[in-house]
């Protein structure tokens, strides 16, 4: 049957595939986590180009133009804009008729110029009475153990 040697030989075996066992499990472990890795890296680089194409086309006069003329509606001096409108959109001519004199119906489709001027020509007047009304409101007593309301404070500038 078996020899000691042989016993020795097959044990000596075990005991190398135990200790030789867990490392080559980690390098297994490791090669797959850096194919993972890789790409991961390559996923990003490919961003990373997406990106630097799209810094590049911004240097490209054409390109420049195109987005001024669509983001921002611009045209050149002499050309006639023309803006086109979705028909389920728009409000009927009829229907802003109804409106007070002098105040037009909005879409919401005024350009973005267009509402910043209004912004800043707009008469505040009006906002700064309801503010005051609303500031000069008497403020209910608060009960014990209930904290005061917060109010507005004036540093006197």
């Amino acid at each position: 049957m078996l020899t000691w040697r042989t016993a020795v030989i097959v044990g000596m075996l075990i005991l190398a595939f135990a200790v030789v066992a867990p490392a080559v499990r980690a390098y297994l472990d490791q090669q797959v986590m850096l194919e993972g890795l890789r790409a991961d890296a390559e996923v990003a680089q490919a961003e990373v180009d997406d990106l630097n194409a799209e810094v590049a086309r911004w240097d490209d006069p054409a390109y420049l133009e195109a987005q001024a003329r669509e983001r921002l509606a611009y045209v050149f001096p002499g050309e006639t804009p023309y803006r086109v409108v979705d028909p389920e959109t728009a409000v009927d001519p009829e229907a802003g008729a109804d409106a007070e004199a002098g105040e037009t119906a909005k879409t919401g489709l005024e350009p973005w110029y267009d509402t910043l001027w209004e912004s800043m020509t707009r008469d505040d007047s009006a906002a700064a009475d309801d503010s005051a009304q609303t500031d000069s409101a008497p403020q209910p007593e608060p009960t014990q153990g209930e904290k005061e309301p917060l109010t507005d404070v004036d540093f006197g500038g």
